[in-house]
């Protein structure tokens, strides 16, 4: 038998970011950011619960997008400086960051929506993105659950 899984974002409750906006801005200040992230991952899992699905995900809730939520946590990119380019074979835009210094962790990327997973019995996983050498952007890798 096949486990099920889901791949990619849930969409994210209304009171967290607009609905279905590419990057939406967090709705909420930031001072209550992280809470209410937590929040909106633990109703994610609920929901895959109650559908059945055997591996759970984050449902990528604690970040805008799967890309920036990977950038935003490294020295020497600015959000403040954003360029527009064509992704996915130039099918859309997407407004990027700009790299202004060395490259280095601030601290943990993607520990955030990894830290509800007690709250569910299930197996778990979630989307991680990560930088190949010599790759002009990003790529995600999903860990085995």
């Amino acid at each position: 038998m096949l486990d099920t899984t889901i791949a990619g974002s849930l969409p994210k409750p209304s009171w967290l970011a607009e609905p279905e906006k590419l990057w939406a801005a967090w709705r909420v200040p930031p001072e209550s950011l992280a809470q209410a992230q937590r929040d909106a991952v633990v109703v994610a899992l609920r929901e895959q619960e109650t559908a059945g699905i055997d591996v759970v995900t984050d449902g990528e809730q604690s970040r805008q997008h799967f890309v920036h939520g990977f950038l935003e946590r490294l020295e020497g990119i600015d959000f403040g400086k954003r360029v527009t380019i064509g992704i996915r074979a130039d099918r859309y835009k997407a407004e990027v960051p700009t790299v202004t210094g060395p490259i280095a962790r601030k601290g943990p990327v993607h520990l955030r929506g990894s830290t509800c997973f007690s709250s569910t019995s299930r197996p778990s996983t979630s989307t991680w993105t990560t930088w190949r050498p010599g790759a002009s952007r990003p790529w995600t890798a999903r860990p085995r659950g």
